[in-house]
């Protein structure tokens, strides 16, 4: 299977899986879980794909995960549609959430990007893709306390409503 047959069974994939469109705001973090997804790649396959072709995989996805909106609620609820790169699981995730969200469910400081390729190309330039080696964890490990990472940490996210 080409990295392409891979992008594009992928993007079905997702492209079918059910909605899950909550009742308010209360529903946030239930519409988050359910409707996120992972793509993992490994270091060969990255080299072999380009941010267009993710960035198309991504627009698929949006224009499905649209029409099963409008079949199911017409115009009436509008939803964010939101992806990031998950650096440590090596993968790039998207979810979706209601538009009348106050903030994404994330507990950390986020960037908001206004470029999905600055998500896609440090997700292909990955190191990690295929695993993160012990010795970069032990090298973290010593470098510190949680609580000083978190205070500088800000995980960059790109977003567009449905």
């Amino acid at each position: 299977m080409t990295p392409l047959d891979f992008l594009d069974e992928a993007g079905s994939e997702f492209s079918s899986t059910p909605l899950f469109i909550g009742s308010g705001s209360s529903d946030l973090n239930q519409e988050a879980r359910n409707n996120e997804h992972a793509l993992s790649i490994t270091a060969a396959q990255a080299q072999r794909l380009s941010v267009t072709d993710l960035r198309q995989l991504l627009h698929r996805v949006i224009a499905a995960k649209k029409a099963q909106l409008l079949r199911e609620r017409g115009t009436s609820y509008p939803m964010t549609f939101y992806c990031w790169h998950d650096e440590q699981a090596a993968q790039l995730r998207f979810s979706l959430v209601s538009a009348a969200a106050t903030a994404l469910p994330f507990a950390c400081r986020l960037l908001l990007v206004a470029d999905i390729e600055a998500i896609l190309r440090p997700f292909l330039a990955s190191h990690h893709l295929d695993g993160i080696p012990w010795h970069e964890l032990d090298a973290v490990a010593q470098q510190g306390s949680p609580a000083d990472f978190d205070a500088e940490y800000a995980l960059e996210v790109w977003q567009t409503w449905l």
